[in-house]
């Protein structure tokens, strides 16, 4: 009986952890300082995958001044990536974010 008990606990422990690996998202976001202002930085199962610390899709070096404005650039090509789409990122894009140049 106890080895019973024993056994199903096992079992639900397995399907618990099993469940919970589902639901972790592969992607990760984080906005990191650097130099000249923000950065963020997109990884895949904990490998790098994007770093990005200035502005995309608009001519000369612009860095992101806020976290904010990194974080939501970035958000917009962590949802580009978990859709399946290329997460290049257009002028009208960025400046749909209103970011601060």
């Amino acid at each position: 009986m106890i080895r019973q008990s024993i056994a199903s606990l096992l079992l639900m422990l397995a399907a618990v952890g099993s469940l919970s690996s589902c639901r972790e998202q592969p992607y990760r976001l984080a906005t990191e300082p650097v130099q000249q202002g923000w950065a963020y930085r997109i990884t895949y199962r904990g490998r790098p995958m994007i770093y990005q610390e200035h502005i995309p899709a608009i001519p000369g070096f612009h860095p992101f001044r806020t976290q904010s404005d990194a974080h939501r650039t970035g958000a917009l090509v962590l949802q580009k990536l978990e859709s399946g789409v290329i997460p290049s990122l257009s002028e009208h894009e960025i400046d749909s974010l209103q970011l601060a140049r």
